[in-house]
């Protein structure tokens, strides 16, 4: 788990560029690892007690940049500890599983 300086900002001055959290509280990190604690029916490459990095960029896997492998830059991506969406820096975090990394 690390923190960022955009962590840094936004527990400092609640923004971060052109992100605001606008006085609502936000869990802040978005560079993290882990250990598995249970998955969904549907995911076969992960299982409890797997090891992962998470890639804290999770995008629509539908439109034509995630279809040609270039994921980074979907419209629709999401970032962990981005409004309006909660960080990682906590005991336990629900992710994609296709965005973590053994």
């Amino acid at each position: 788990m690390g923190i960022c300086g955009s962590d840094l900002k936004y527990w400092a001055y609640g923004k971060c560029g052109r992100f605001s959290l606008d006085g609502e509280p936000m869990v802040i990190g978005h560079e993290a690892a882990g250990v598995v604690a249970e998955t969904g029916n549907d995911v076969k490459h992960l299982k409890p007690g797997d090891l992962v990095a998470i890639e804290p960029g999770v995008s629509c896997k539908t439109c034509d940049h995630c279809q040609s492998g270039r994921y980074n830059l979907c419209k629709e991506m999401r970032f962990c500890a981005t409004p309006p969406v909660h960080g990682n820096l906590c005991r336990y975090y629900v992710h994609d599983a296709d965005f973590c990394f053994k």
